[in-house]
């Protein structure tokens, strides 16, 4: 996620030679706050078949998930959504696989 200060608050503060008024820190205060607020209407990838692309583009086999999440029996029921995604496995495919956490910790369906 990018944050940006607009242009016109960031005018003002180059103006004021960064010596910022305070109605100036206020409007940086309120920017920042309202883009790090999740977008509700943003549509996330399901889990799962986000994970089988990202196999998919790496020429990853089921054994070679091995390493990120468990046996391979837990690679499996994963796979098969029979078991979910465990925060170790999330942090792993997160740190090594470069998956946005984001979108391995969102609820899916697991049977």
């Amino acid at each position: 996620m990018e944050y940006s200060i607009p242009a016109e608050i960031m005018g003002e503060a180059e103006m004021n030679g960064l010596g910022m008024s305070e109605e100036s820190i206020d409007k940086v205060i309120n920017t920042v706050s309202h883009s790090i607020q999740p977008d509700s209407g943003k549509q996330l990838p399901d889990p799962i078949d986000f994970l089988k692309e990202v196999m998919k583009e790496n020429g990853l086999r089921n054994k070679d998930m091995k390493i990120y999440i468990g046996s391979s029996g837990n690679v499996c029921s994963v796979l098969k959504r029979h078991k979910p995604l465990t925060l170790r496995m999330i942090r792993n495919l997160h740190k090594y696989l470069h998956i946005p956490a984001e979108i391995l910790i969102q609820p899916y369906d697991c049977h």
